[in-house]
């Protein structure tokens, strides 16, 4: 299922969020353009502008502000974006060149900035500033996981704590935390925002979890990115963490430079060969799943509704889909 589909609940409300989204982008200079037009082709999956619609729904009713925190959730999320592809030096992003590969990274720096700080303008006029601090320790969060993960590159030691420590913080915070405002701006007490929070981070660390499998087994042309750049940057993500923990000891080094080979695209075949024989990737799905089945059993006190039915189907979305 698609999330076109899953989202037919606030689908009013979405079409509403992506108007107005593009409409903040609106550059005042002209010379911007290009780069707008560019960045409007990055048209994801909207997960963290839904998160912030359907926990508001699942409470009580969605308002003007909810309209405007979906778009500023929406923009960090695209702002890490830009970010990401000049770390990886990606070249595809979501079936178009990548801004770093188009304009190279000091316009990408500068413009994952801009998006960062159109952000937290918009935030800047909201009525209350919990949103502004919110987020704005939620960015820093992120920070600190990509951070964490880049000193950690080609650390063979990485265990699966330390890496759900950093996908927590570099992918399921800006989820959990798109819940909770969705859940207190629509009136909720703080164990429904709680409960509403757990469920983000949850399905967020499954998320990052399924991203990461499909970087080592997935098709760039299904995708829509460029993959194998977690091995080509030294990342242990967790299939590989797996494959790691399972062999002997008198193995790890020469393991250590066949997934760490510069180019990874040779030895691409030997490593899912690998991962195939401990059932490496395989593990890390289970992993995904059982992370999917806490994150509906957080919500499921919650009342029947269907807000609550769509946060459902989307947890089972995210460990099926293969884009």
């Amino acid at each position: 299922m698609e999330p076109a589909g899953i989202f037919d609940s606030i689908k009013t409300l979405m079409d509403e969020v992506e108007t107005r989204f593009h409409k903040e982008l609106k550059p005042s200079n002209n010379s911007l353009t290009d780069l707008i037009i560019h960045i409007s082709k990055y048209k994801g999956k909207r997960l963290r502008p839904a998160l912030v619609l359907l926990s508001g729904k699942c409470v009580g009713d969605v308002g003007p502000q909810h309209i405007d925190i979906a778009v500023v959730v929406e923009m960090v999320h695209t702002a890490t974006l830009v970010h990401d592809d000049i770390i990886d030096e990606a070249s595809m992003r979501r079936h178009v060149e990548s801004v770093n590969s188009k304009w190279g990274r000091e316009i990408s720096i500068l413009f994952g900035d801009y998006l960062f700080s159109r952000g937290f303008t918009i935030l800047s006029s909201l009525d209350s500033q919990i949103a502004t601090l919110l987020l704005s320790k939620t960015v820093n969060i992120m920070s600190e996981g990509e951070l964490i993960q880049l000193q950690r590159r080609y650390d063979i030691g990485l265990s699966e704590n330390d890496y759900f420590d950093i996908i927590e913080r570099k992918t399921a915070s800006l989820c959990a935390a798109s819940c909770r405002l969705g859940a207190a701006f629509a009136g909720s007490n703080h164990k429904v925002s709680d409960m509403l929070s757990t469920y983000g981070l949850k399905i967020g660390i499954a998320f990052q979890i399924v991203d990461d499998c499909l970087d080592v087994m997935g098709s760039e042309e299904e995708i829509g990115k460029s993959l194998n750049t977690d091995i080509q940057k030294g990342k242990l993500t967790l299939p590989l963490i797996r494959l790691v923990n399972q062999l002997p000891k008198n193995k790890l080094e020469s393991a250590r430079e066949l997934i760490f080979q510069h180019d990874a695209k040779e030895t691409k075949n030997a490593i899912m060969e690998l991962l195939t024989e401990h059932d490496a990737v395989e593990y890390a799905f289970a992993t995904a799943k059982n992370m999917v089945k806490q994150a509906q059993e957080e919500i499921a006190p919650l009342p029947e509704s269907p807000y609550k039915t769509t946060l459902m189907d989307l947890a089972d979305y995210i460990v099926t889909r293969r884009t």
